[in-house]
């Protein structure tokens, strides 16, 4: 999974840009092992005005569970799809980080469609330009799932741009219920920009608390759908 923290800033007016991700990971617990590829899974991003986006986020995955290195099911799935928007509060001003609100519905996509069973994520983004390398962006948020599990998360993410082609970036990230901690992650990745359109993003990252393990990439890519005159 390439960076998953969420900008603080949004895309332009009547720019679109949809980032396709793939992600590859490990999360062992005990005897079981869970495998997981996003095969891929898409986000559409579209500016609607001046500091207003549209997202939608479109996740199909593939699972399979090992037990005593014996596969004992693997399905592919369309998963939850995410809509909804975010909003820019207000631009950096010295040491107060520039700041986005960002609200999502969840939707589950399973055959037993119910009003009760849509989900809810809310995040409030944030980012420091500490100098024209480095950035910091830090998330905070909350999520009900469509199973009506609750959580809180946290994401912190220093970036550096070491030329206009190559950023780096180290970042860490974990969600936690009732005051305790169910993960902690640390993971790094490099990007390419191929052009002011085109990204590509690669990372890697490894659980503190817990077995998990991934690879993945995003490409990202943006057009504005409306040319100057």
């Amino acid at each position: 999974m390439a960076q998953t923290a969420e900008a603080s800033s949004t895309i332009n007016k009547n720019v679109f840009q949809i980032e396709i991700e793939s992600v590859y990971s490990i999360q062992k617990e005990n005897s079981e092992k869970m495998k997981s590829w996003s095969i891929p899974s898409a986000l559409f991003r579209f500016g609607i005005a001046d500091g207003v986006e549209f997202q939608l986020n479109t996740p199909i995955i593939k699972e399979e569970l090992w037990e005593n290195d014996h596969l004992i099911h693997s399905l592919n799935k369309f998963d939850d799809i995410q809509i909804g928007v975010s909003l820019n509060l207000w631009k950096q001003q010295k040491t107060l980080p520039e700041a986005s609100f960002m609200a999502r519905a969840i939707l589950p996509t399973d055959s037993n469609f119910k009003i009760d069973k849509i989900g809810s994520l809310i995040s409030l983004n944030l980012s420091n330009k500490l100098s024209e390398k480095f950035l910091f962006t830090y998330n905070i948020g909350y999520a009900v799932e469509t199973d009506n599990s609750k959580s809180a998360f946290y994401i912190t993410n220093l970036s550096f741009e070491a030329s206009s082609k190559y950023h780096f970036y180290m970042e860490t990230f974990g969600d936690f219920a009732n005051k305790d901690f169910n993960s902690v992650n640390i993971g790094t990745g490099v990007g390419y920009n191929f052009n002011e359109k085109l990204t590509l993003d690669l990372s890697m990252a490894n659980g503190i608390n817990h077995s998990l393990f991934y690879v993945g990439g995003i490409i990202t890519y943006a057009v504005n759908t409306k040319k100057n005159k």
